[in-house]
């Protein structure tokens, strides 16, 4: 299967992407994609604390965050777009 990932803010200058196409095998999920584009330890620094986000990192499936699923256990499917950006406040 064939899965979008959209990066976004610094994320665009740790992958040195805007956007990816990444194959994956049927039944992966987002930690399974998550390790795969984290192919250096800089990058997962960025992404990843422990064994789970880090706290800042979002990440969504089609427009919903990740969370509110199964977090990193979410199953993806073919044509999915995932989005991976920190989190931001304003006011």
């Amino acid at each position: 299967m064939i899965v979008r990932v959209k990066f976004f803010a610094y994320f665009r200058d740790v992958f040195d992407a805007r956007e990816k196409s990444v194959s994956l095998p049927e039944g992966s999920t987002v930690g399974n994609l998550l390790n795969i584009l984290c192919d250096t330890r800089a990058r997962r620094s960025e992404v990843f604390e422990g064994a789970g986000l880090k706290p800042l990192v979002l990440v969504m499936i089609n427009g919903s965050p990740s969370g509110s699923f199964r977090g990193l256990a979410t199953d993806l499917a073919d044509g999915d777009i995932v989005a991976v950006f920190p989190f931001m406040a304003g006011g």
